[in-house]
């Protein structure tokens, strides 16, 4: 066994297209199963990561619509990151990556002295919220659970995921083993302008 074939991962950016909200990793083996084929835990980060970029590719091709989605999203999320500018916000997942859809959420990580400062500044702006929690591991083997925030911009879902201050210089893994890819105002800023320049 090695790593998922290039059909493989096609077939299953076909089926994460199809599936909005669907995890990667069951498009994957909902692709093995269809083709035959199995999947290697070994080199399970890497095929998640090479998932992301065929998915980004089928998109473009067969779902054109999805990029001026993905930039009213981005758009969305840079509006976000300006409000909690004091919390140095990154901007994560399929809003970052450019695989978002109808049902992905703007997710920002802020880094806080407590979750209790971003909790005064969500009532401050009379902003009603959901609270929960999430785990992340770092490659140290450590795991840290982090307060989740959430709440409804317009048609936007925000998540919020507060980590200590001194995190904004470790990144935390994703589920697989690989790095989790984060983007702060800035790197957004440029994606924008390479999305504008890439449709001339």
């Amino acid at each position: 066994m090695g790593p998922a074939s290039l059909e493989l991962l096609r077939c299953a950016a076909r089926h994460a297209a199809d599936s909005p909200g669907q995890p990667r990793r069951d498009s994957l083996r909902l692709a093995a199963d269809e083709l035959g084929e199995t999947l290697d835990p070994r080199f399970r980060a890497a095929d998640l990561e090479r998932l992301e970029l065929e998915l980004g590719h089928y998109q473009a091709t067969f779902r054109p619509e999805q990029r001026e989605q993905l930039a009213t999203l981005r758009r969305a999320a840079l509006e976000a990151m300006t409000f909690f500018a004091q919390f140095r916000p990154r901007l994560v997942g399929d809003v970052l990556t450019g695989t978002a859809d109808d049902y992905s959420p703007i997710v920002l990580q802020l880094f806080a002295p407590t979750p209790e400062r971003v909790i005064e500044c969500l009532l401050g702006h009379d902003i009603p919220f959901e609270e929960s929690e999430t785990r992340y591991q770092y490659p140290d083997g450590r795991q840290e659970r982090v307060s989740v925030f959430a709440f409804g911009a317009g048609d936007d879902h925000i998540v919020l995921e507060v980590f200590p201050e001194e995190r904004l210089r470790e990144t935390p893994l994703v589920s697989g083993g690989a790095k989790l890819r984060r983007a702060s105002r800035r790197q957004v800023e440029a994606l924008m302008q390479e999305g504008v320049a890439g449709t001339h």
